[in-house]
């Protein structure tokens, strides 16, 4: 116990070292992405908000606490959104506080504002996950992460898919405790699945890397919904990894939209030539999201599998979705990187000096813990994985040369084939219904007689033939 206010975890801390290396790479990155001096020093200082409510959130002693610090990081990352992307910012903080309100009333619920951080059970510990499934983009409240994510600047897509996530991850494990919940285990298939297909489909590079977010929470909701010691170590374990590899990729992404003012696969290639160390670390980084062995993501995909590994069907649509994972990876890398430019770089190399290293510090620890993939688990508390036993490290190369054969089989067909439409089209739809239904509710409080009879005499109507 740190004091009355904060308590101290193994879990906490990992989370709270990942995002202090993700704010320092995007910080980083940033002083060569944003062209205005003011611009950098925003970003400076809102990151440094955003990380310091993160560790406020995590090191929470109450409830209470660590939603309040929670809603503190989404004002940091509204602010750092609205500066470029004010419509996407806006749809950002409505739905982040709609799941806020949530929380706070299965909090208020409990009828003790004060409750310790842990598991909740009964109805309010059922409204208070569907608060946080809103923060860790939960099926069908997913709807804000694909257009939020693709759409900031680079640097704050960065903290948004590789920390921001994470800390409703986090809420959900501690709510959740070690029950088994056959809802999150499905509810991380399909993630990981759902995720993985719509990336496969998409030419908007961070487009495709904000689904891959939706795919990777999936391993890490389903671990966490194994309920066991094991699987809440796994979450945490791909978490912190995923928080380093999915960071260090948006920061790929965003040193190629920069150098070439675009971020439509089909207009670029070419890129390995003009930014040969950006292609170097994009190729660890996805790599990793691969769960290639040397990399952190495959000592936390081995994590992940034996927490779930009661779980067959788990277990198979995991498999099934780190193949197209590797095949996402392998087109983006082929579109991005290789054959002739197709478009004119925008700004000298010199430029992408800072955004490069930017990229090699998260880079850095996903290959120092893929080559000692036992350290994190055992600062969680789980010892004698075997991770590089020649059955794991099989799979794994298999998996990467399987996903990279379908990719060659299947690019004609992907190239023609349109994207899957998602939950956040019937949210749009829905707001367009609404924006036409305001104006008519409207006119109902104008006053005039005739308006009211003639709506009760429609209501009468309609009921009459109903009933009759």
């Amino acid at each position: 116990m740190l004091s009355s206010l904060f308590v101290f975890s193994p879990g906490a801390a990992v989370l709270a070292l990942m995002a202090g290396a993700a704010s320092a790479a995007a910080v980083l990155f940033s002083e060569g992405y944003f062209d205005d001096r003011g611009d950098r020093r925003r970003f400076r200082a809102l990151t440094l908000l955003f990380f310091l409510s993160v560790c406020g959130a995590l090191f929470s002693a109450d409830w209470l606490g660590y939603l309040i610090f929670l809603e503190v990081s989404t004002l940091a990352l509204f602010f750092l959104i609205a500066r470029k992307e004010s419509a996407t910012a806006f749809r950002y903080l409505v739905v982040q506080l709609a799941g806020a309100a949530v929380v706070l009333t299965a909090v208020a619920g409990t009828g003790a504002g004060t409750l310790p951080i842990g598991p909740v059970s009964g109805g309010m510990g059922v409204l208070l996950i569907a608060g946080l499934g809103v923060k860790a983009a939960l099926p069908g409240l997913h709807f804000w992460l694909p257009e939020v994510h693709g759409k900031a600047p680079a640097p704050v897509s960065a903290l948004l898919s590789g920390v921001a996530v994470k800390v409703g991850v986090f809420g959900i494990a501690a709510a959740l405790g070690l029950s088994t919940s056959n809802t999150l285990l499905t509810a991380g298939t399909a993630m990981a699945l759902w995720g993985a297909v719509q990336a496969l489909l998409q030419y908007d590079m961070k487009r495709l890397l904000a689904y891959h977010t939706i795919s990777q929470l999936g391993y890490i909701i389903a671990a966490a919904g194994a309920g066991s010691a094991l699987g809440t170590a796994a979450a945490f374990y791909h978490s912190a990894a995923h928080g380093l590899f999915k960071g260090a990729l948006f920061l790929c992404a965003g040193a190629l939209e920069k150098t070439y003012g675009t971020r439509d696969l089909a207009r670029l290639g070419g890129a390995a030539k003009r930014l040969p160390a950006v292609f170097c670390l994009f190729l660890v980084s996805a790599a990793a999201i691969a769960g290639l062995p040397g990399t952190m993501g495959y000592g936390s995909k081995v994590l992940v599998k034996q927490a779930v590994n009661g779980f067959p069907l788990v277990s198979l649509g995991l498999l099934a979705a780190n193949v197209g994972t590797v095949m996402s990876f392998t087109k983006m890398g082929w579109y991005a990187f290789s054959g002739p430019e197709k478009t004119l770089p925008r700004i000298p190399s010199s430029r992408s000096v800072l955004m490069t290293a930017g990229i090699a510090v998260p880079v850095l620890f996903v290959v120092l813990f893929g080559i000692f993939p036992g350290v994190v688990p055992e600062v969680l508390g789980q010892r004698g994985t075997g991770y590089f036993s020649s059955g794991k490290i099989t799979e794994g190369i298999l998996l990467l040369a399987a996903g990279a054969g379908c990719f060659v089989l299947l690019k004609k067909k992907l190239a023609s084939t349109r994207g899957i439409p998602d939950f956040d089209v019937l949210v749009d739809r829905a707001a367009g219904l609404s924006g036409r239904m305001l104006p008519a509710i409207g006119r109902l409080q104008g006053g005039l007689l005739r308006e009211y009879v003639l709506i009760t005499a429609g209501v009468a109507i309609c009921l009459l033939a109903a009933f009759s």
